[in-house]
């Protein structure tokens, strides 16, 4: 995993960058709450950047970055 940070649409996700074959993809995550575990959601298609995976799925801070 390369970082992991929340999205900016959808505060009750996170998302998780990693990279295969040259080509960056993330794997969003619903987070845990009182009531029910982390929950995988689904795979983003592969990108040829981070910064074009995150222009895809914008992090809630404007800038990226792990949290």
């Amino acid at each position: 995993m390369l970082e992991k940070y929340g999205l900016l649409h959808e505060p009750d996700k996170t998302m998780f960058v990693f990279t295969k074959n040259g080509r960056y993809y993330g794997h969003i995550v619903k987070n845990k709450t009182e009531k029910s575990p982390a929950k995988f959601v689904f795979e983003t298609d592969a990108f040829e950047s981070v910064d074009s995976l995150k222009a895809a799925y914008p992090p809630i801070t404007g800038h990226g970055g792990s949290q």
